[in-house]
């Protein structure tokens, strides 16, 4: 499950940011980063510059577009792109997104949908062992976290764990696009929206949200959840749609909620944002789609359901 909420542009990070200094201070959660491998050597910089994320090409008669997936943390050094990355997006007229996670009206206006209205609580969505295993992991911060909604608390715990493995929300892929193509006055389209996406993160039952916080408390148990980042982060910067594909499956395949929220959370949101891309497309916009690279892999996601509406897909990158 932790590797779920990847695919969700950081919408929360504003929500966010004023709570992680106060959780994490105040909370016995055993998070701590592991010990920083040994600086790359040259070579392996100089590889790294070549496989940044992955690339496809879109043709559809012949008009020709460009789809790139993104992580949606990242670091300084992930950037420039890769010069294939750069000529797709040079060539664009028009800059497809998820949603423009710069946009402070529509987050302040979804702050609601992401937080309980007091005197309703967290702990009152939670079976008890759940929130008891919470407040033994979290210690006195889970008090601090009554107030936030189960998919809210999970997000706050993942970017925690990429902050400390050195990553930042505002050196996401997504968020370079946006601000980048604000810059050169290129027309940015979204293909979801603030929201929408939360009436998805905010709309879990109770039974759906134990089992958020349930996944999330069993991941930190087993110190999983920087290695899964990693593993993301390694077949992004290799290319390999497959190795993004497997690590997706494996995720919504641990149980029955995993695979709920995958369908949930990928699946469905897939055709949705594939009917704007080949409208823009069949409109001769000269489109440059950036979305998370989980969207972009395996079967029923936007690659395989773009191929099955009969347009040209091939990955370059």
């Amino acid at each position: 499950m932790s590797m779920i909420y990847q695919q969700f542009n950081f919408v929360l990070k504003f929500v966010l940011t004023s709570f992680l200094s106060l959780m994490f201070s105040t909370s016995q959660a055993q998070i701590a980063a592991p010990a920083k491998a040994a600086t790359p050597t040259a070579v392996t910089a100089s590889a790294d510059a070549k496989t940044r994320g992955l690339l496809f090409e879109i043709k559809s008669g012949d008009k020709v577009g460009y789809l790139f997936g993104s992580i949606h943390i990242a670091k300084a050094d992930f950037y420039p792109m890769s010069p294939k990355v750069e000529q797709a997006y040079t060539q664009a007229d028009t800059v497809a997104v998820e949603v423009d996670t710069t946009d402070m009206m529509a987050i302040q206006a979804i702050m609601p949908k992401l937080m309980y209205t007091a005197p309703d609580k967290l702990e009152s969505h939670l079976k008890p062992a759940t929130w008891n295993d919470f407040k033994a992991i979290f210690g006195p911060g889970a008090d601090q976290m009554q107030g936030l909604k189960p998919f809210t608390v999970t997000s706050a715990v993942m970017m925690q764990v990429g902050m400390q493995l050195g990553y930042d929300p505002q050196q996401g892929i997504d968020m370079h696009f946006i601000k980048r193509s604000k810059g050169d006055k290129k027309t940015l389209v979204e293909l979801e929206s603030l929201a929408f996406q939360a009436d998805i993160l905010g709309g879990l039952n109770d039974e759906e949200g134990d089992a958020v916080i349930s996944s999330t408390l069993e991941a930190m148990k087993k110190r999983e959840l920087f290695a899964d980042l990693e593993k993301i982060v390694t077949a992004w910067k290799a290319a390999d749609a497959n190795a993004i594909a497997q690590l997706f499956i494996e995720s919504g395949n641990k149980d029955a909620a995993s695979k709920k929220f995958m369908k949930m959370l990928l699946d469905d949101r897939n055709e949705g944002m594939v009917t704007k891309i080949n409208s823009m497309m069949k409109d001769g916009k000269k489109v440059f789609v950036v979305v998370g690279a989980g969207h972009l892999a395996g079967e029923k996601s936007i690659v395989d359901l773009l191929k099955k509406q009969g347009l040209e897909v091939k990955q370059i990158l």
